[in-house]
């Protein structure tokens, strides 16, 4: 997912996003309605005098919880380019891990190697010949739009 900002006349920021296996407000649902679930079920086995099973829900529960967490922090990646007159500035953000890039803008240029049977298609930045990768978690349709969008600046 690519999302383009206008900030300025000559400053454009994206940010680019992976596509997220599910938004905090459904990953919060869900795990609601399975711990429901389970406490139904915890009820029903305690009425036919089954507890022995019912510390396994519990732990069933804890586990999903942790689990769907992990997936929330896991869609929180992103990376920000911004465009102005004179730099292009690239930061990776994995929540507080945050990796910034400088590159003067007249001595960068974005480079596009198209997909092939074996490798995704790339985009990249060069900085004292070191070769940057951007838009490595996101999908060739995303990638391709993003390299026509940055063509364009």
């Amino acid at each position: 997912m690519i999302e383009h900002t206008l900030l300025n006349k000559d400053e454009h920021q994206l940010i680019i996003r992976p596509n997220p296996a599910m938004s905090w407000k459904l990953l919060k649902r869900i795990y609601i309605t399975f711990a429901l679930f389970i406490l139904i079920i915890a009820v029903v086995l305690s009425m036919i005098n089954l507890y022995l099973a019912i510390p396994f829900y519990g732990v069933e529960v804890i586990f999903l919880g942790y689990a769907l967490y992990i997936t929330a922090l896991k869609s929180s990646y992103y990376e920000e380019i911004k465009i102005d007159k004179f730099n292009i500035i690239i930061s990776f953000v994995n929540r507080k891990n945050i990796k910034k890039f400088n590159f003067v803008r007249q001595w960068a240029e974005f480079k596009f190697k198209p997909a092939t049977n074996l490798a995704h298609s790339e985009i990249s930045i060069s900085k004292k010949g070191r070769i940057l990768l951007i838009a490595e978690k996101v999908n060739e349709a995303d990638r391709k739009k993003l390299f026509n969008l940055l063509k364009t600046f």
